[in-house]
């Protein structure tokens, strides 16, 4: 262990590493958190009686402004 971290070449790839691996690895699991609320939300309005144009604008009313234009199209 203590040649390892006296090789710099060693630290520099560890570092890249986890640079990269830590920010991907959360965007996914942030993507796969507000994919699991969606689901839930659907499911609840589903529950409710809701017709799927209801649902629909329920969506677009909540989702960004960026998001909108791809229910636009």
């Amino acid at each position: 262990m203590d040649s390892f971290l006296r090789n710099d070449l060693a630290i520099i790839f560890t570092a890249i590493v986890l640079c990269t691996a830590i920010p991907t690895g959360l965007t996914y699991w942030f993507k796969a958190k507000k994919a699991g609320m969606d689901a839930d939300l659907k499911m609840k309005m589903l529950e409710l009686g809701m017709s799927a144009d209801e649902i629909e604008r329920v969506l677009i009313a909540e989702s960004s402004p960026d998001e909108n234009k791809k229910h636009r199209i």
